[in-house]
């Protein structure tokens, strides 16, 4: 629920970006949207140590099998996935809920993994340790 919660402030945010714009008239059709769209979480995954604002706001973070922020590799393969799985709805979810550790094909590919983040220190002490 966390993600989907998260995923959806992410979209409203992405909304309030593209509504200011167009406002301006610096709105220019729907690659710019899906670019935006794409740039959004591959940005903020990367250089926000794998949160949104919508993870934040749900503290949530997105991981890698070390326990640290994704690489720029990974996010950028998350952010080609969630268009596909975005454009394939109720199966993303089905896919989410059976697999394992909670992962959407997106994360299994990239190899990372979204957690609560005050679950990421345990993580990483148990890594090490």
């Amino acid at each position: 629920m966390r993600r989907a919660g998260a995923y959806f402030i992410d979209i409203a945010v992405i909304a309030l970006v593209l509504h200011g714009l167009n406002a301006v008239n610096l709105y220019f059709g729907g690659i710019f949207q899906a670019s935006v769209y794409m740039l959004y979480f591959l940005a903020f995954e990367w250089l926000w140590s794998g949160k949104t604002i919508g993870k934040f706001a749900f503290r949530i973070c997105v991981i890698n099998s070390v326990g640290d922020a994704p690489s720029f590799v990974q996010t950028l393969i998350r952010g080609i996935t969630r268009h596909i799985e975005a454009l394939l709805g109720l199966i993303t979810f089905f896919i989410l809920a059976r697999s394992e550790r909670c992962q959407r094909v997106g994360d299994m590919l990239a190899r990372t993994y979204v957690i609560p983040s005050k679950d990421l220190a345990k993580l990483r002490i148990a890594i090490q340790g």
